[in-house]
């Protein structure tokens, strides 16, 4: 059973990631509305920044245990997945 405090922390950090996610998708909108105001005919420059963000946004909710939230239609990414196949391979 977790402790007042470790749920408090747990929700805290949950907190960190949705404004990582709001920061995420402002910047890059603002980042693409730079490219597009003022250099719509060269390199999609913004990309780089969106790749790299994302995988590291990706990372951190893989670390929190978040997957099975932002990827709940695949089903292997849920804690019981294992359990389930080796109950189904019996």
């Amino acid at each position: 059973m977790l402790t007042e405090e470790d749920v408090r922390k747990k929700v805290k950090a949950l907190k960190r990631f949705y404004m990582d996610m709001v920061n995420f998708l402002l910047v890059n909108f603002v980042l693409i509305m730079i490219w597009w105001t003022f250099d719509k005919t060269g390199t999609f420059w913004p990309k780089y920044v969106i790749v790299v963000w994302g995988i590291v946004l990706i990372f951190k909710a893989s670390r929190m245990g978040l997957m099975p939230l932002l990827f709940h239609r695949t089903s292997f990414f849920s804690e019981n997945w294992e359990e389930r196949k080796v109950s189904e391979a019996k």
